[in-house]
């Protein structure tokens, strides 16, 4: 959806983000999921000079593999995108687990659009035009109102930890380095420790595939991951479950 930033209005918001910056929560990441490439520029300059780390992506289907690969503190998702709509890709994003607060811009602004976009899964809702002092505000509320403790934002089995912030896997304090799609297995597998993970939820979940569970491609990953994550150490964590799936558990 095109958005209009006269060329006055984006030295205002220029300086309402550098009078914001102290007011941001420290570090926080953004995804901002905007068509309009000129708004989207002034956008994310803006929110980077207000010290937010904002990345972009300029269609639905795009902004969907960002938000699923990659963890954000928000998104800002405008409502109409070319090949995947806005709310298509908050309703994929919520199935997925994944609950990053979003706050959905938009030029339908009237109160059946807001609740629709609401009961979508986003958390606020702007209609456009707005002012950008205000998004940025809305991203500051959110920002804190996500407060994901420690424990949400770092998954432990017995010794291993993985820190969905920073994309670091650690056993017994040493580093294993993993490939995004090794991260993003042992990411869901630790999310549900202690449980059986079916063939088909891997595939469903962190492969995004709707076809025949028999296919090698999670034998051929989980052989990879259970290699590094249990190499040169003393215990096992990552079980086969005959005829079922696999489990991560510390046996203690």
């Amino acid at each position: 959806m095109q958005t209009t930033f006269p060329h006055s209005a984006a030295s205002q918001n220029s300086a309402d983000a550098k009078n914001a910056a102290d007011a941001i929560v420290p570090h926080m990441k953004i995804l901002v999921i905007e068509d309009d490439l000129e708004a989207a520029a002034y956008m994310t300059k803006a929110f980077r000079e207000a010290g937010i780390v904002a990345d972009h992506a300029s269609d639905g289907d795009s902004g969907l593999f960002l938000g699923t690969e990659n963890t954000y503190d928000v998104m800002v998702i405008d409502r109409m995108l070319p090949r995947r709509d806005g709310l298509s890709v908050i309703s994929e994003l919520r199935k997925r687990g994944i609950n990053t607060p979003v706050l959905i811009l938009s030029a339908l602004g009237q109160v059946d659009d807001r609740v629709t976009g609401l009961r979508a899964g986003g958390d606020d809702y702007l209609p456009k035009p707005y002012a950008f002092s205000e998004l940025l505000a809305r991203v500051e509320v959110l920002g804190r109102r996500k407060g994901t403790p420690e424990q949400d934002m770092v998954y432990r089995v017995g010794d291993l930890e993985l820190d969905r912030l920073s994309h670091e896997v650690r056993r017994t304090g040493k580093e294993i380095l993993l490939q995004p799609r090794e991260f993003r297995l042992l990411e869901y597998l630790m999310k549900n420790a202690g449980q059986v993970v079916t063939r088909t939820m891997l595939l469903e979940n962190v492969w995004d595939y709707h076809f025949d569970p028999q296919t090698n491609v999670i034998d051929v990953h989980v052989s990879r991951l259970r290699s590094k994550i249990e190499k040169d150490f003393d215990k096992p964590l990552l079980k086969t479950i005959r005829g079922a799936g696999y489990m991560i558990k510390d046996e203690g």
